[in-house]
């Protein structure tokens, strides 16, 4: 997705265009470099707090978006995203030719948006919006869950709901890269996921770079890792660096394990993915927590334990269906100490902690302390 903007405000001045030579210029180099599709905005939505932006009225967005808009469709083949919170503003696009809407509130700016969108039947492009910045994969999950509630609840198809995680717009940096690492939570709500890195301030804060036209390599790394978690569409300013740098990420990516066209293996990596998955077939609310503690197997090493210990954790293990490994020698005492590899789920685990914690011989109430902390800090 090229992104093309028509707002001055704008956070990164080289996107801006305003002549008239420039718009067709720019959406023909777009379409040359290989856009599927292009993004315009009238009004920035970069957060005050990081730019300086200035909040620009409905009325100037739309007189930008009439002057400017008709010439885009004319000039290219490529659909048009319409990149506005406001429903008069994208009624009136769609109207001139615009074929998506892209809402970075998340249907919350205005009442009258999700109704436009069911009764036009065109795609929506939901960004995840917590009023103030989302702090969290959480937080972000739980937005986009409500938008797409909104969404559904208006009469848009699902078919038609493209979901975007929301990488900037004030976050600071480390929530933006746990974002990024985590873009296969987003996957698993089951709709197309799109994102946007261009250029945006956590590559700025974490290359020391505070002027955005010089965040473009940063911008080509963070590309192909998006598109190796889980990215299906990627909104970027530099449309044929970001078309290489996705080829990459698409490269590298583990391939989904399939049998026909309705069996798939999913392996979610934490709970949170397990409840996604679990909430995605219709089970009862109140099993899904319960179910997601069985959804995936974890294997924890607890170095340089003594033998005793070891088979007592074997012995656990078994007990509580999970089960245990160590050095072959343990069985006959021929060793003092071995590692041992713990698997289980995490339910298995919590139930072990529970039980050697009281367990004072051979440093067994240590390990279980051990592995406790080492739970708390799991993140997949």
């Amino acid at each position: 997705m090229g992104v093309l903007n028509l707002s001055p405000e704008s956070f990164y001045q080289g996107s801006v265009l305003s002549d008239p030579s420039q718009v067709y210029e720019t959406v023909q180099r777009m379409e040359k470099d290989g856009a599927d599709f292009i993004d315009v905005g009238a009004a920035s939505t970069a957060p005050k707090n990081a730019y300086g932006t200035i909040e620009v009225s409905q009325q100037k967005e739309l007189k930008r978006i009439r002057e400017t808009l008709g010439l885009i469709v004319e000039c290219t083949r490529l659909p048009i995203s319409i990149d506005t919170r406001s429903a008069s503003v994208a009624e009136e696009a769609l109207r001139m030719g615009a074929a998506l809407i892209n809402d970075t509130s998340g249907l919350r700016a205005d009442s009258q948006m999700a109704k436009l969108v069911a009764d036009n039947a065109v795609p929506i492009i939901l960004m995840a919006n917590c009023g103030e910045p989302c702090l969290s994969i959480e937080s972000s999950l739980d937005s986009l869950g409500v938008s797409i509630r909104t969404a559904l609840g208006a009469g848009v198809n699902s078919d038609l709901i493209i979901i975007d995680p929301g990488i900037g717009f004030g976050k600071p940096a480390e929530i933006d890269c746990a974002i990024l690492r985590g873009l296969r939570a987003f996957s698993l709500l089951g709709h197309p996921l799109l994102v946007g890195v261009s250029r945006k301030a956590f590559i700025g804060n974490l290359l020391g770079l505070p002027d955005p036209a010089q965040r473009l390599a940063g911008t080509i790394a963070a590309t192909s890792i998006a598109v190796l978690n889980g990215a299906d569409i990627i909104r970027a300013h530099d449309v044929r660096e970001a078309r290489v740098a996705a080829a990459i990420g698409e490269a590298l990516r583990t391939p989904v394990s399939t049998a026909g066209d309705n069996v798939e293996i999913l392996a979610p990596c934490n709970e949170r993915e397990a409840e996604l998955l679990i909430r995605q077939v219709g089970a009862s609310s109140e099993i899904i927590r319960q179910l997601a503690n069985k959804a995936l197997t974890l294997s924890v090493v607890v170095r340089d334990v003594l033998t005793p210990a070891a088979l007592v954790l074997k012995q656990e293990m078994l007990a509580l269906g999970g089960d245990a490994a160590y050095h072959y020698d343990v069985i006959d005492h021929k060793t003092d100490r071995t590692d041992v590899l713990i698997i289980g789920t995490p339910l298995h685990l919590s139930k072990l902690v529970k039980r050697i914690s009281t367990m004072r011989d051979f440093g067994l109430d240590k390990i279980g302390a051990r592995i406790r902390d080492v739970m708390s800090k799991r993140r997949c």
